[in-house]
């Protein structure tokens, strides 16, 4: 994802992390039903949580801590024997009422999509390290999000479809090498 196309705000719920290490990926839904009431929400001190990113209904994205920076999103989780996974993750959150009949938009997954893979190149995160809220809270069972009908494997699908195509985009270039001498505009 071009961070250009990324809105900035600035939550005031972060501190720094205890180290420069990002590692993992936490996929939420936000409960709360639009991008804007969600942002409001993040921006206000009382509600002393936050998150890295917010995807809205319509795929736009909004920044609210920098990637360097801990985000509040996690709470008490542990996650492969590491604790405290606000200190080496970020946080995404995706607008759902997380009631398990909303579904989860084309435009979400596509921005999620971008946003999850310029992490993994960023930062070098491991896919076994993309989860979701529910994997890593403490206690078991005391978060649910993404919901039941969130679609790991849609996530997924867009990495496929890039692959493909740029697969295609060699083969075609290839072709045109060998059948031409030429590359191809």
């Amino acid at each position: 994802m071009e961070k250009g196309k990324i809105q900035l705000v600035k939550s005031p719920n972060f501190n720094d992390r205890p180290s420069a290490s990002i590692t993992m990926i936490v996929v939420h839904h936000t409960v709360i039903p639009t991008l804007e009431e969600t942002v409001k929400h993040f921006l206000s001190t009382e509600s002393k949580v936050s998150s890295h990113y917010v995807v809205g209904r319509d795929g736009r994205t909004v920044q609210m801590v920098k990637d360097e920076d801990r985000a509040w999103h996690a709470g008490i989780s542990s996650w492969k024997g590491l604790d405290n996974c606000n200190d080496y993750s970020l946080g995404i959150e995706v607008v759902n009422k997380g009631d398990g009949a909303q579904p989860f938009t084309e435009e979400q997954y596509h921005s999620l999509y971008e946003l999850v893979e310029y992490m993994v190149s960023e930062y070098g995160i491991k896919s076994d390290m993309v989860v979701g809220h529910r994997d890593i809270a403490l206690p078991p069972g005391r978060k649910v999000d993404p919901a039941d009908n969130f679609d790991w494997s849609r996530l997924a699908a867009f990495a496929d479809r890039k692959r493909v195509t740029e697969l295609a985009q060699n083969l075609r270039i290839e072709y045109e090498k060998t059948h031409t001498g030429t590359e191809g505009a």
